[in-house]
């Protein structure tokens, strides 16, 4: 009799353990569910609040913008302010060495340039880079060809087996650009290294009509991102510039990157870029806005078409990073190919 009594509480122990213990998870799911369903909502009216907040230039704290754009912005700061004369001298023969910069071709001494940025978008001697005596289109800047060749649908090579979007890269179908039915769109993409000269000249006689500036986002522009991120071209920050030229529709474009996205123009004081804050009117911009990032762009069209003539010099990075060349031709052959590095003012192609 005693032994039966123990099972029995034993197996009633047991069972109201197991019941609790359902209970318990049966509670904790709830709760789960419970505080899930709260975080959405909250995010929700997050999210609904900030649309609507009424600034139009708030810091962009958003995605890759934190750091991107951000810390460019820093570094930006930094290489503005104007260095003691005594660290200028030992700082710059520093970067002359790390970067492997062509001392002979600075024309001024070390010690006279007041700040890194002034140091690194630096004018060359005269005669240093002969634009080609031949016609043909020339490098509008020092760099290394990422891509080159016929644009053949919307997607291109950036890098090899990467692409990018025309359309999203230029804001519109680079189709409706083309002035002639028989034409065919080239592009050719010229990475800037640390070392180079980081002035940026216009590489065809041409007219500049219209000035696009995207503000996207600012991720580097090394093989190693280039690969990583399709379309990464098409997603940071840029100045795109579009006109004519003898064949038709022709454009430049200057990208910039991380660390290296403050670009200016010669004839244009307007457009500011590496900008901390973000006008969130901007489409691409806005709160918690995962898609079209760098899609939308501050327009404006030049009264006067502002000519250019082959070798003048445009404009300039700050800190550098990729010029982009896409225009119309009826039959245009490449004398580069990837990986060859060019000179401005070297024979990069011409019409056939």
């Amino acid at each position: 009799m005693t032994k039966k009594r123990i099972s029995t509480t034993t197996t009633t122990t047991t069972t109201t353990i197991t019941t609790e213990k359902q209970q318990g998870n049966s509670v904790i799911k709830k709760v789960l569910k419970t505080s899930a369903n709260v975080s959405k909502k909250s995010l929700s009216s997050i999210r609904s609040v900030l649309r609507h907040v009424p600034i139009k230039k708030p810091p962009q704290v958003v995605r890759w913008d934190f750091l991107g754009v951000g810390l460019s912005y820093l570094w930006g700061m930094i290489n503005r302010k104007t260095l003691p004369v005594f660290m200028r001298k030992p700082l710059y023969q520093a970067w002359i060495n790390i970067f492997k910069c062509n001392q002979d071709e600075i024309p001024e001494p070390l010690d006279s340039y007041p700040s890194l940025a002034d140091f690194f978008s630096r004018e060359i001697i005269q005669g240093a880079r002969p634009i080609h005596s031949d016609e043909g289109t020339v490098s509008p800047v020092d760099g290394r060809v990422l891509a080159c060749g016929e644009i053949v649908g919307d997607q291109v090579e950036q890098v090899k087996g990467v692409t990018y979007s025309i359309s999203h890269f230029l804001g519109c179908d680079p189709q409706t650009l083309l002035k002639n039915k028989n034409s065919k769109l080239y592009h050719c993409i010229l990475y800037l290294s640390p070392g180079d000269y980081h002035r940026i000249h216009s590489s065809e006689d041409w007219t500049i009509e219209n000035r696009h500036h995207f503000p996207g986002t600012l991720f580097p522009v090394n093989k190693a991102f280039l690969k990583l991120i399709p379309s990464l071209f098409a997603l940071n920050e840029r100045i795109v510039l579009t006109g004519e030229w003898k064949e038709g529709f022709y454009s430049m474009t200057a990208v910039g990157a991380y660390n290296v996205g403050s670009i200016s123009l010669n004839f244009d004081q307007e457009t500011q870029t590496n900008c901390i804050t973000r006008d969130f009117r901007c489409k691409n911009l806005e709160y918690f806005s995962w898609g079209g990032v760098g899609s939308h762009s501050y327009d404006v069209n030049y009264e006067q078409p502002i000519p250019q003539e082959r070798g003048q010099e445009i404009g300039q990075f700050h800190l550098g990073s990729t010029v982009v060349l896409i225009f119309e031709a009826n039959n245009f052959e490449f004398n580069v190919k990837q990986g060859d590095y060019c000179k401005m003012g070297s024979l990069i192609g011409k019409c056939k």
